[in-house]
């Protein structure tokens, strides 16, 4: 049988009722004969309430910026209050189990407090509890640096662990068990006819992820890449098929078992984006330099940037950002240049807040003609402006006016509707090797 490492989320251990199913999910697993080590979220909004807690203690929004050691130490005991109810519950099952805190799992960490990165996970306590044939239950979100300070992983920090637990203990499968029945081709609540995807590569993921898709976060999925871990995501609330101990989900993993390659595999968008445009600009690279530096010395991130020539050989500069660092960023490219003696910024830069970032994910679309025709084609017959365009190697994204995202989504998802239908043989297929394990 399978070692398999098991995730389940906020939603999934929300109520005591929701923690009592997970336990009997955890030893039904147990009992076909499986290693299992389970990472639990805080239960439901647990840590925006210790968040809240902390800003009235403190009386600032910012407590995190002031106290980050105090934070970490506070923000962990939502897991710590997951772990154990959820190891008392499966125990009165009579199964075997022992809950782990992040660093008595030995999952080592940086010093940075509140955004810790994982250096190693040693687990030497997890491998010899699963010798003796318990269940561990390790607390999500958190771990230890080689100071001894208890830290936290900051966003996608459950997913982390999970993922990096199983890379450590070169587990057959990690599964991520949340409140939807996998990744869609697009949000469904946005997108009629979006379906669950079968399968798709880790760099699809990724580009999903960072687009907006909000099933897992980039980083877990980068050290699955990194090390070969299959991740399957689906829902602890959904039942499973026939012969089957959890629903099919989607598994992500290095080379999806797909026909041929499709065009698109998925579209995911992401709200609260702007863009700058700046003209006249000098031409060479000195001006785009500076203007790079001084954002990137002010924490202005940049998604998309382009460059044109304009008919007296000036350049024209399209940057595009968060629309929060909207304002700042505008600030910084006025300096810039007034500095340069460029004449007045008020000509030279023009600023269009209220836009969406929609990407189309696909590691296929690259070697396939048309698609570039087929997407623009659909956002013009669907009278959706773009203001920007940016590609990588799977995925194609454009930048729209908020007010048109969700027909902008719908108009792509019919465009590719073949490439995103998911079919049913390979619904019903029986999985890979190293995925039997959660299927059995």
């Amino acid at each position: 049988m399978a070692l398999l490492v098991r995730k389940y989320g906020g939603t999934s251990v929300g109520t005591p009722e929701r923690i009592r199913a997970v336990a009997r999910h955890v030893v039904a697993a147990h009992r076909q004969g499986h290693a299992l080590v389970v990472v639990v979220s805080a239960m439901g909004h647990a840590t925006d309430e210790l968040l809240a807690l902390a800003a009235e203690v403190t009386g600032s929004e910012r407590c995190g910026e002031r106290h980050p050691r105090e934070m970490d130490m506070l923000l962990t005991a939502g897991e710590r209050i997951s772990m154990a109810l959820l190891t008392m519950a499966v125990r009165d099952l009579g199964a075997e189990a022992l809950s782990f805190t992040g660093s008595q799992a030995a999952i080592i960490t940086d010093s940075t407090h509140t955004a810790a990165r994982i250096a190693e996970v040693r687990a030497d306590r997890v491998r010899e509890e699963l010798e003796r044939g318990r269940i561990v239950i390790v607390a999500g979100f958190q771990g230890v640096s080689r100071e001894r300070e208890i830290t936290t992983l900051g966003r996608g920090g459950s997913d982390t662990t999970a993922v990096a637990l199983a890379a450590a203990l070169n587990a057959d499968l990690c599964e991520i068990f949340t409140d939807v029945d996998g990744v869609y081709s697009a949000d469904p609540r946005r997108v009629p006819g979006a379906g669950v995807i079968p399968e798709m590569s880790y760099g699809e993921m990724i580009e999903m992820a960072g687009a907006g898709a909000q099933v897992m976060h980039p980083r877990a999925v980068e050290v699955g890449a990194r090390f070969g871990v299959e991740i399957r995501v689906c829902s602890s609330f959904s039942e499973p098929a026939a012969g089957r101990s959890t629903a099919a989900g989607t598994l992500i993993t290095r080379t999806p078992r797909r026909m041929e390659d499709v065009a698109l595999t998925g579209i995911a968008s992401m709200r609260d984006h702007a863009k700058l445009v700046l003209r006249r600009l000098p031409p060479g690279l000195h001006t785009p330099t500076v203007l790079l530096e001084q954002l990137a010395a002010a924490g202005v991130s940049v998604d998309m940037i382009s460059e044109a020539h304009e008919p007296d050989g000036r350049i024209q500069l399209q940057l595009t950002v968060a629309e929060r660092t909207l304002d700042e960023a505008r600030r910084i490219c006025t300096e810039v240049i007034r500095s340069l003696g460029m004449g007045e910024a008020e000509e030279v830069i023009e600023a269009y807040p209220g836009l969406s970032r929609i990407a189309l994910v696909g590691s296929g679309m690259h070697g396939m003609p048309g698609v570039y025709a087929r997407a623009f084609r659909a956002l013009l017959d669907a009278d959706v402006p773009v203001h920007a365009v940016s590609t990588s190697s799977v995925s194609i994204t454009v930048l729209v006016p908020a007010e048109r995202e969700d027909a902008g989504l719908q108009a792509l998802h019919r465009a590719f509707a073949l490439e995103l239908q998911a079919p049913e043989d390979l619904r019903g297929a029986k999985p890979a090797a190293s995925a039997v394990g959660s299927a059995s």
